[in-house]
């Protein structure tokens, strides 16, 4: 007589794939952080302001043989609003383009603003933060050690609005030469690259 060692095969799979899914929906419940990447809308913007911001202090605003050095003429016209144009771009600077966004090779459904910034390490908050700009006399300072010149701010780009979700990225740049006055012992200045 034949013996029979089959076991209850479908009750048998019925408790597995019920101790499988309990499993599962257990690790997605408390460990949201794994669907994360494939629901957060910002992601594209992370990237692009890190991008922007590797790009621009790596070459784009100097050479690319001395990266995260600052080049005032390369700057200057990367900054200035007024000259957007393919045939204002000095030779040397890594940059080309006609506006913002496609200077940085971004596209323009993504806002965004950079500025170069020197830290004040004795104040804090927004206080601390002061966009460099050039004088009169050509110098490098930024905009509490003297006076700029109109359209010499080294920022460009809309101010970010508080509404929406901004992604900022940042690089530490050197400006050889810089005037920033005589209790300051560094050139140091912060590209800072908000998009949103």
């Amino acid at each position: 007589m034949a013996s029979r060692t089959r076991a209850q095969t479908t009750l048998d799979f019925a408790i597995a794939m019920g101790i499988f899914l309990l499993a599962v929906s257990f690790v997605f419940t408390f460990i949201p952080s794994l669907t994360a990447p494939f629901v957060d809308g910002d992601q594209d913007q992370s990237v692009a302001s890190d991008r922007v911001a590797s790009h621009l202090s790596e070459g784009a605003l100097g050479n690319p043989d001395e990266p995260f050095v600052v080049n005032q003429t390369c700057a200057t016209v990367f900054f200035d609003e007024g000259q957007q144009d393919y045939t204002d771009i000095p030779a040397g600077c890594g940059y080309n383009g006609t506006g913002l966004n496609e200077r940085v090779g971004l596209s323009d459904r993504l806002d965004l603003r950079i500025e170069l910034l020197h830290v004040d390490p004795e104040k804090t908050g927004s206080d601390r933060y002061r966009v460099v700009c050039v004088d009169s006399n050509g110098d490098i300072i930024h905009e509490e050690s003297g006076t700029c010149e109109s359209d010499s701010k080294y920022q460009i780009g809309e101010e970010p609005p508080d509404t929406d979700s901004i992604t900022v990225a940042r690089r530490v740049m050197t400006v050889p030469g810089c005037s920033f006055g005589a209790d300051v012992q560094s050139c140091d200045v912060t590209l800072r690259v908000s998009v949103w």
